[in-house]
C-alpha cells in the first residue's frame, strides 16, 4: 500500500519545526523576558549613539550619551564602580563606522527604527541561511528547506538576537555573505564585505587571520580579497578618525567597561577560571590552526574549504569573551555541515559518530525543555514556570565546543575519495592523503 504523504518524513520534520519554533517563542516572550525592562532594547544604545553623532556630532563614547541610553533603557544612569569610573557601561560599545549601518533609521523615531530592524532581522536570517547552503551546495527538498528555516528562525539564538534587536544579526548576515562571495570567486566584494563584518570585531576575531593565511597560500589569485579588505578597513578607519577624533583609546574604555557590565567572560574561562582561561583559548587555537593547517591551498568553493570555517567560527564562539547564545548563531554553518555529511557506519568513525549525536542532543534540548514549559503552561500561571527560565539554557555552554570538536573529526573522516577537492589538490588525491580530506556531499 501507498504510504501516505501526510505520514513522510519530510511532513513529519516540518510539523515538528513548527512545534520547536512555537514552544520556543512563547518561551523567550513569556518566561525568558518576562522580568526585562519595559524598554530593554539592545538596538537603542548602538541607535542612539549613531543618531547623535550622525545628526548633531556628539562623541556616542562620552558620559553623557551612556547616561541618556540608561535612562531610557533603565530609568535611570547605572552608578560608576572601580571598573567603571564614568558610569559608560551599557552605552556605544561599537567602532564609529558602525553608525554608518543605521544610518537609514536615524531620522526615524525608535520604535519605527525598531519595526524596521526586525523585519530586517527575520529577512537577514533567512539570507544567510540561504547563502549557507549555497556555499556547502545542500539543496534539500522544499518541504526540508522549510523545516531547516523554521528551525533556525525557531532557535534560542535567533529568538534572544531578535527580541534583543541585537546587531548579532547582522554580523553574522556579512560573515555569510563574505564567505558565498568567496566561493563565488567574488574576492573584491568579500574583502569589502568582511571589512564591514568588522563593526563586531569579536565575530571575525578568528575567521580574519584565517582568511589572511588562507589568501597567502596563493596570493597571485586571491590578493584582491586582501587588498580590498585592507583598502576598506583604512577607509572606515579614516572616517571614524572624521566622524570622533581619537576615537581609539575612547572605544577601548567602553568595551573595558562593557566587559565588566556584562560578564565578559569566554567558556573556557568559565571551565578553567579567568586566569587558565587564556591559555586553554590558546592551546584550542593552536590546535584548531593546525588541524586547517592543509586547507589553506583549497578553493573558496571546495567542501574543505567550508568545513574549515565552520570549524573555526565555532572556536570563535568557544574563546570570545561573552556568554550571551545570540553569538552561536555562528555555529549555523557548523550545523548545516553535520546535517549534509553523514559520517559511515565504521569502528574507526566511532568517535566522529558519537561526537555528532552529542551536538545534535545538546541542540534539540533547549526545544524539548520549551515544549515542556508550553505543556505546562497550559494548566498553569505564567508565574510559577519562571523559576525554570535557566532549564532550556542548559546545554548553551557546551554547544559551541561540542561543534567544534564534531566538526574537527569530520576533517579525519575518509570514506572515500572526494570528487570537489580544489583543481589544483585532484591529483595528488590520487595518491594515499597525508593531510586530511573532506568526505564528498
Amino acid at each position: 500500500m501507498k504510504k501516505s504523504p501526510f505520514l513522510s518524513k519530510p511532513v513529519l520534520w516540518l510539523l515538528l519545526s513548527i512545534l520547536s519554533a512555537v514552544s520556543m517563542a512563547h518561551y523567550v516572550n513569556a518566561i525568558w523576558s518576562a522580568n526585562q525592562p519595559p524598554y530593554f532594547s539592545d538596538l537603542y544604545a548602538p541607535w542612539w549613539g549613531a543618531h547623535e553623532l550622525l545628526l548633531h556630532g556628539r562623541s556616542p563614547y562620552s558620559p553623557a550619551i551612556a547616561h541618556e541610553i540608561q535612562t531610557v533603557i533603565y530609568g535611570a544612569p547605572v552608578e560608576s564602580s572601580p571598573d567603571d569610573p564614568s558610569g559608560i557601561a551599557g552605552g556605544f560599545a561599537y567602532p564609529p563606522y558602525a553608525a554608518l549601518l543605521l544610518w537609514p533609521t536615524v531620522h526615524l523615531p525608535f520604535p519605527v527604527a525598531q519595526k524596521v530592524f526586525f523585519c530586517t532581522s527575520v529577512l537577514v536570517m533567512l539570507l544567510s541561511l540561504t547563502l549557507w547552503l549555497r556555499v556547502l551546495h545542500f539543496r534539500p527538498p522544499p518541504l526540508q528547506r522549510l523545516a531547516i528555516a523554521l528551525l533556525v528562525l525557531g532557535s534560542f539564538p535567533a529568538l534572544q538576537a531578535i527580541k534583543l534587536q541585537n546587531m548579532s544579526l547582522i554580523a553574522a548576515a556579512l560573515i555569510a555573505i563574505t564567505l558565498s562571495l568567496l566561493s563565488a570567486d567574488y574576492l573584491i566584494l568579500a574583502g569589502i564585505f568582511l571589512a564591514a563584518s568588522s563593526f563586531k570585531p569579536q565575530f571575525v576575531v578568528v575567521l580574519i587571520p584565517w582568511l589572511a593565511l588562507w589568501t597567502a597560500a596563493d596570493w597571485r589569485r586571491r590578493r584582491s580579497a586582501a587588498w580590498s579588505f585592507l583598502i576598506t578597513m583604512l577607509a572606515l578607519a579614516v572616517v571614524s578618525e572624521w566622524l570622533v577624533r581619537g576615537w581609539v583609546p575612547s572605544f577601548l574604555n567602553v568595551v573595558r567597561a562593557y566587559g565588566h557590565y556584562t560578564y565578559g567572560h569566554s567558556l573556557l574561562d568559565v571551565w578553567f577560571t579567568s586566569a587558565f582561561g587564556h591559555v586553554a583559548s590558546a592551546v584550542l587555537l593552536l590546535a584548531t590552526l593546525v588541524l586547517c593547517w592543509p586547507y589553506r591551498t583549497q578553493s573558496a568553493d571546495s567542501p574543505g574549504f567550508f568545513v574549515v570555517s565552520s570549524l573555526l567560527l565555532a572556536a570563535n564562539v568557544v574563546v570570545i569573551p561573552t556568554l550571551a547564545p545570540h553569538a552561536q548563531l555562528l555555529l549555523l554553518p557548523g550545523f548545516l555541515c553535520l546535517l549534509s555529511r553523514p559520517v559511515p557506519h565504521r569502528p574507526a568513525n566511532s568517535l566522529a559518530r558519537r561526537l555528532r549525536f552529542a551536538a545534535w542532543i545538546l541542540l534539540a534540548w533547549p526545544w524539548i525543555a520549551c515544549f515542556g514549559l508550553l505543556v505546562a503552561a497550559l494548566g498553569l500561571p505564567v508565574t510559577p514556570l519562571l523559576r525554570f527560565w535557566e532549564v532550556p539554557l542548559y546545554t548553551s555552554p557546551l554547544l559551541p565546543l561540542a561543534v567544534l570538536l564534531a566538526l574537527g573529526c569530520l576533517l579525519f573522516v575518509h570514506p572515500e575519495l572526494p570528487n570537489q577537492l580544489a583543481p589544483g589538490l585532484r591529483t595528488q588525491a590520487l595518491e594515499p592523503p597525508s593531510s586530511p580530506t573532506i568526505p564528498d556531499v
